[in-house]
């Protein structure tokens, strides 16, 4: 397959206009000009679009009315169509605090979906989000779930998972915090920090620990303090530090969107969704690891109130980042693309250039996406 446009956003530069060449799921030539002649391979033409890598989310907690805390393996098809249109092509599903064996349980049902051939977008692994949580930062999260971190108990998980796990969530302040971080980091887990009353210096702390994450940072921490920097300052100054950002204009008003993109820089920012089941869906009631949830004026909230999650989708954080931080696409896209695969190691993904995986989207003139491929098949296509 050839997939010519007006732009394409390689590795080194953008090409305007350029194409990519794809063979056996790689990509094997990205150059600029007008493609060759197909030799009976199709061409797909989009002369006003933009080839971006496909994007990867660190946080999905559901969509299209799929719960990745209450699902069968089957939903996971929904969710990844859903995904494609939006131009995801791998993502985590996201396990929030229940009752330790309903979490194992979900998060044994994501990785068997893992282990499935489909071209939908590829589940990378599991991140859990708990149960490991400071009770007065749960945002979402029920008191009742949360439990001292645990080593043993941790392992237990992550044997049950059989290695699905690939990010966990915690607040690095609790009792018996530095040597889950220790332990989970020793087994090449990435560690979060978030849903924590942590300060400044805990937080640098974990780091040195081996925590590489911050989960929605200023969202569920302490705050910027001109005395007392907190969690959120020191996730923005944490050179070991990436920082997931919300970038719906609603979690993080886009003022500081801005101020996190001037701190921390594109290259540390891992763009999210947060998204829950009622991500695509039109708005009514749904569920977060079964606690019901109404969508307000496009917020999900609890009953009391509180956000509880999101309904992005990546290709709109993209351009909502990109406006609010005042940087271009390219910069943007980078936060959606290289920095999640770089956080997750992996080689081969996150980047258009030669002998990558062939996980793209074509962005249209508007921004949405006109198309997505998952190892060089479609995963979606716009109808015209």
């Amino acid at each position: 397959m050839i997939v010519a446009a007006g732009t394409i956003i390689a590795r080194e530069r953008n090409l305007s206009p350029g194409f990519v060449q794809i063979d056996g799921g790689r990509i094997v030539r990205v150059r600029g000009g007008e493609p060759p002649a197909p030799d009976g391979a199709p061409l797909l033409r989009f002369p006003d679009g933009t080839v971006i890598p496909g994007m990867i989310d660190l946080q999905v907690n559901g969509g299209a009315g799929v719960d990745c805390g209450r699902c069968v393996p089957a939903d996971y098809d929904v969710l990844g169509r859903y995904l494609a249109g939006t131009g995801v092509t791998a993502y985590l599903p996201t396990i929030t605090s229940a009752p330790l064996e309903d979490m194992r349980r979900a998060g044994e049902v994501a990785a068997g979906a893992m282990a499935r051939e489909t071209a939908l977008p590829a589940i990378l692994g599991v991140h859990l989000e708990g149960p490991y949580l400071n009770p007065l930062r749960r945002g979402a999260h029920r008191a009742q779930d949360l439990r001292p971190p645990s080593v043993p108990e941790a392992v237990e998980t992550l044997r049950r998972l059989s290695g699905a796990v690939r990010v966990v969530t915690l607040a690095p302040e609790l009792e018996g915090a530095e040597a889950l971080v220790r332990a989970l980091a020793e087994r090449e887990v990435v560690v979060a920090l978030g849903h924590t009353d942590a300060g400044y210096d805990e937080i640098r702390a974990a780091a040195q620990w081996g925590a590489r994450l911050v989960t929605h940072v200023f969202n569920a921490m302490r705050g910027l303090h001109h005395r007392e920097p907190g969690a959120a300052g020191g996730a923005l100054l944490t050179r070991g530090l990436v920082a997931s950002v919300i970038a719906d204009g609603i979690h993080v008003h886009p003022a500081i969107l801005g101020l996190i993109a001037r701190v921390a820089g594109p290259g540390r920012i891992a763009l999210v969704t947060d998204a829950i089941s009622a991500a695509g869906m039109e708005r009514g009631s749904f569920s977060l690891g079964g606690r019901g949830i109404e969508v307000r004026d496009g917020v999900p909230r609890l009953p009391d109130g509180t956000i509880a999650g999101s309904v992005l989708q990546m290709d709109r954080a993209v351009r909502t980042f990109a406006a609010a931080a005042e940087i271009g696409l390219r910069e943007a896209i980078h936060s959606a693309t290289a920095v999640p695969a770089r956080l997750l190691r992996l080689a081969r993904k996150g980047q258009i250039a030669e002998d990558y995986d062939a996980d793209l989207a074509v962005l249209g003139r508007d921004g949405s996406v006109a198309l997505t491929l998952v190892g060089g098949r479609v995963a979606y296509q716009r109808r015209p």
